[in-house]
């Protein structure tokens, strides 16, 4: 829990053009740690990558593929504490949560990020829907800002 609380605090830092809602463990089943607003609405699950895998609730993943199937933009943001690198992921990304390294990231930020990583991951935010091509590793998501 503590390390899913440092991400909170990390993303929190880095994105103050987002507003962001906390969402309690109690609100309900499935429903993901944050709702983010940055030129739209989307939802935001936190997570922390143990042995290679992304652990979901079959609620999460219930309320995940459904909000996905409906085209709402659903987001799982995981930090690998071995690697102490931070993906974005699709919400997709619970269709097949068991091994990480084979689901490629929308965007991956490294152990020591710049600013431009932070404002990629603001524009895939922003603009990024399911369906989508992730970025190539090395290029820009300048074009979402515009």
């Amino acid at each position: 829990m503590a390390e899913e609380r440092n991400l909170w605090q990390q993303l929190k830092r880095n994105t103050k053009e987002v507003v962001w809602t906390r969402i309690e463990a109690t609100s309900g089943l499935g429903i993901p740690d944050l709702h983010g607003f940055y030129r739209r609405c989307f939802w935001l699950e936190l997570k922390i990558i143990k042995n290679n895998k992304i652990k979901f609730s079959a609620h999460q993943i219930a309320w995940i593929n459904r909000h996905i199937s409906l085209g709402a933009p659903v987001f799982v943001l995981a930090k690998d504490p071995r690697a102490g690198s931070i993906g974005l992921f699709s919400g997709s990304i619970v269709r097949s949560p068991h091994v990480v390294d084979r689901v490629p990231p929308l965007l991956s930020i490294p152990q020591r990020p710049r600013s431009v990583d932070w404002e990629q991951l603001l524009a895939l935010l922003g603009a990024w829907m399911p369906g989508d091509s992730p970025l190539p590793i090395g290029s820009s998501a300048s074009h979402l800002l515009h």
